[in-house]
């Protein structure tokens, strides 16, 4: 008789001991559960602000070479008439243009003629010829309003709350940077945007999403 009152104390002992391990184990986890919530709740999120942002209908997005001519030196180049804004400079081998970059991409209705100005007095042999190619250009200034530092790789831009694209992909750093850093403001100069609808553009970054209508359109 007092074997079997031992056995069963036993028995009731351990099974005790599991409920408190499994009982210890819950609270464990509760309290580790707890503290990364605080914890994330004490992290600050990003706040950012569309300081401005203008859509170009008609902005040259591409100028192919298609006759590189004779007798030229590296210099500029401009829209030939109009005020739409188109600059840009073009290089030069052996007397022929082997580059165009636009640094202005303007805004026309249709694709303008090119006006060349050589750096140093040239007398061109063989007129060069270029194909103008017309598309969307979104410029915007962006303002890190926050104390937390943003990768690129972590924003992402929307138009018409379509077509999600990473801002890194459409975004050269003047200073070669990755970041996003507290009170920088950058300015975009995004190519061949897919734009259409009510012409809004987005900035999402962590739980935040700021908007605002493109100005500029036609």
């Amino acid at each position: 008789m007092g074997a079997s009152v031992g056995v069963g104390g036993l028995i009731v002992g351990i099974s005790m001991l599991v409920v408190f391990s499994m009982a210890y184990q819950s609270i464990t986890m509760q309290i580790d559960s707890g503290l990364e919530r605080i914890e994330n709740a004490d992290d600050p999120i990003p706040t950012f602000t569309l300081d401005d942002a203008e859509l170009w209908e008609g902005a040259v997005v591409d100028i192919s070479i298609t006759g590189a001519g004779a007798g030229y030196t590296d210099g500029t180049f401009a829209a030939s008439s109009g005020t739409g804004g188109l600059q840009g400079t073009f290089t030069t081998n052996s007397g022929s243009i082997t580059s165009m970059v636009i640094t202005s991409h303007g805004n026309y209705s249709s694709a303008p003629t090119l006006q060349l100005t050589c750096n140093v007095a040239c007398t061109p042999t063989s007129t060069a010829t270029f194909t103008v190619t017309l598309g969307n250009v979104i410029y915007a200034n962006l303002t890190n309003t926050g104390s937390v530092t943003v990768p690129h790789d972590d924003m992402w831009l929307f138009v018409d709350g379509n077509n999600a694209t990473t801002f890194s992909s459409v975004y050269t750093s003047s200073i070669s940077s990755e970041n996003w850093y507290s009170g920088e403001t950058v300015e975009l100069v995004w190519w061949n945007a897919s734009v259409s609808g009510d012409q809004r553009l987005s900035l999402t970054a962590g739980p935040l999403s700021v908007s605002t209508v493109l100005g500029g359109y036609d």
